[in-house]
């Protein structure tokens, strides 16, 4: 089954227009427990020149497998679409999804058959409106989303401790949003929530899971290094 996005409302809009779009879809946001097994994952990323419009984008597709020895996923297969394209808004705080998602469409568009889950390095729920990047995407296309940020855009929380695995609520005006990771030993931590069909105690430890070696989870990392190679590629 091929993935489609359920989406009605345009995208070439001014900063107000897209406000309103946030303050609506996020209603369709539904914050639930993720307990499927995982065995194939969406990724994506989006690069930009700097001096010009362009936008490069990669989806990968990821074919997972869970260790119970390690507790890690580990990937066994990996497949990369690329698409580079021109990308008119401006990059506004809190307004992302409509600089990439037009970039996004045409790549999800190709993969052959629905993955268990989508993670983005962006913002879920803990989005000024809760309409991040990973719940607008998780959204029009009906699929468990997670966003995993590489730095706060909203929210308070208090120290954690250095180690690996340390975790601390993220907050705002009292409500919790998402967690603050430490991903490996000394490192800065990730900003984790839920995007849709997911919820914060899930997002965290599958977002843990998938994070050996680096400080970013494996599948983000590796669409992140993509989409800079084709930026880097393309502006030779």
């Amino acid at each position: 089954m091929k993935i489609v996005a359920g989406c009605d409302h345009r995208w070439d809009v001014t900063i107000p227009e897209a406000r309103e779009i946030q303050q609506s879809l996020r209603n369709q946001v539904v914050i639930q427990p993720f307990l499927q097994p995982i065995r194939r994952i969406v990724a994506v990323d989006v690069s930009y020149s700097r001096f010009d419009k362009l936008g490069f984008a990669v989806l990968g597709e990821f074919t997972c497998v869970y260790d119970n020895v390690t507790g890690l996923y580990n990937i066994q297969d990996s497949l990369f679409l690329k698409r580079t394209g021109i990308v008119d808004l401006p990059y506004v705080p809190g307004y992302l999804s409509f600089r990439e998602i037009p970039m996004l469409i045409p790549l999800f568009e190709q993969v052959e058959s629905l993955p268990d889950l989508i993670l983005v390095d962006g913002a879920g729920i803990a989005h000024p409106r809760e309409l991040g990047l990973a719940s607008h995407l998780g959204v029009i296309f009906n699929i468990p989303s997670i966003g995993c940020a590489k730095s706060r855009l909203i929210g308070e929380f208090q120290e954690l401790p250095l180690e690996k695995g340390a975790i601390a609520a993220l907050n705002v005006k009292g409500k919790q949003v998402g967690a603050v990771l430490r991903s490996k030993d000394k490192v800065r931590p990730l900003f984790i929530s839920p995007g849709h069909l997911t919820d914060i105690r899930t997002s965290t430890e599958i977002i843990l899971r998938f994070c050996s070696k680096y400080r970013i989870p494996e599948p983000i990392r590796q669409v992140d290094a993509m989409s800079k190679e084709l930026r880097r590629q393309t502006l030779m």
